[in-house]
């Protein structure tokens, strides 16, 4: 068996060091991101960060949402931000867990669900 010289034990102890402390120090600075301005021409953005990467979350200030009480299992909204039938709306029935139903048009929104429950929805484009 070789003998381990005091010199070399020392040396592997310093490397042993430097590694526990600038690995993760190496890897918190190589992942972070540049954040996004906040109050952009859209709007403004919430950015975030982790080990996992990173996301943008654009904040629109016309943002077209709200909620409608049904009369008779259907409503029907007009409000100038729904510009068609390709606007993608979402729909959600808080009075209860019955399912919910909307028909975005050219300047309306169609609700259906049940009876008068009180149903929330947000165009999203």
């Amino acid at each position: 068996m070789l003998p381990i010289r005091r010199v070399d034990t020392k040396r592997l102890i310093l490397y042993l060091v430097a590694l526990i402390v600038l690995a993760p120090l190496i890897f918190v600075i190589a992942t972070q991101h540049q954040p996004a301005p906040i109050g952009t021409v859209t709007g403004p953005s919430v950015y975030w960060s982790n080990s996992f990467g990173g996301g943008n979350l654009q904040v629109f200030a016309n943002l077209c949402a709200g909620k409608v009480r049904l009369t008779q299992g259907s409503a029907t909204l007009s409000d100038s931000c729904f510009t068609g039938d390709t606007n993608i709306v979402i729909c959600s029935d808080i009075t209860s867990a019955n399912p919910a139903r909307c028909a975005p048009g050219k300047g309306t929104l169609i609700v259906e669900g049940h009876a008068n429950d009180e149903i929330a929805f947000a165009r999203m484009r």
